[in-house]
């Protein structure tokens, strides 16, 4: 490991044995700010990657089934993480949105996740929002302060590109995305209208519903929905 590691990964590593440690100021944001605590955890887990790479002898070793199936677990739930962002940023970008609309492009390489195209964001019931010809506008900071922590790091999306570009690698990981409901379809556009089952979506608030409840029974913590009505009686 380097003599003198660089500071956000000291400071990512402390997160790390704070989580670990069940540190009292980070149980704060369990109920507080559980977006803030999602984001963190998501850097302790790449801080401990990170480190266990440093200090790691050598590469290209063998990985046990277990290892493996840990390193799912922890992209499964970075995935988790990061949809929950995508969506709570979206609705502080546009008030009512439910859901974020997007299109399966056969032409595109599937195994790269080079084949979704961003189409709209959808009110809850099916009213387009934003159409992604305009830039989505930033998030007020003094309101949306977790959420502005989050990105402090990143790129807030503002584009249809910006958020293919984070939504593309989870799909070419094997994460899975709701059917858009059918009685929302958009039968009228020239291009989605003509085959609707190609017609994706992510569930921007407990407004949407999904076209397939059961898909979290099938795919359990690959399908991601951040947000959704409850299952009908």
């Amino acid at each position: 490991m380097p003599a003198n590691p660089q500071k956000h990964l000291l400071n990512d590593v402390r997160a790390a044995l704070g989580l670990l440690d069940e540190n009292g100021s980070l149980d704060a944001y369990r109920d507080a700010s559980p977006i803030a605590l999602s984001a963190l955890q998501g850097r302790a887990v790449r801080a401990v990657r990170r480190l266990r790479d440093a200090l790691s002898e050598g590469t290209g070793g063998y990985v046990d089934p277990i290892d493996w199936r840990q390193a799912q677990k922890d992209q499964q739930d970075d995935a988790q993480g990061l949809a929950l962002l995508i969506a709570d940023t979206l609705r502080a970008q546009i008030p009512g949105a439910s859901y974020l609309v997007f299109h399966v492009n056969d032409s595109y390489d599937a195994e790269t996740g080079r084949d979704l195209e961003l189409h709209t964001v959808r009110a809850a019931d099916g009213t387009a929002l934003h159409t992604f010809h305009d830039l989505l506008p930033v998030p007020d900071a003094g309101r949306h302060h977790e959420i502005a922590h989050a990105w402090r790091d990143a790129r807030l999306p503002r584009t249809g590109q910006d958020l293919a570009a984070l939504m593309q690698p989870m799909r070419a990981a094997g994460l899975v995305f709701d059917d858009y409901p059918e009685q929302l379809h958009l039968y009228g556009h020239p291009v989605l209208g003509n085959d609707p089952e190609h017609v994706l979506c992510m569930l921007l608030s407990d407004s949407a519903h999904p076209e397939q409840w059961d898909l979290k029974d099938v795919f359990g913590p690959r399908l991601l929905r951040p947000y959704g009505t409850p299952l009908p009686a």
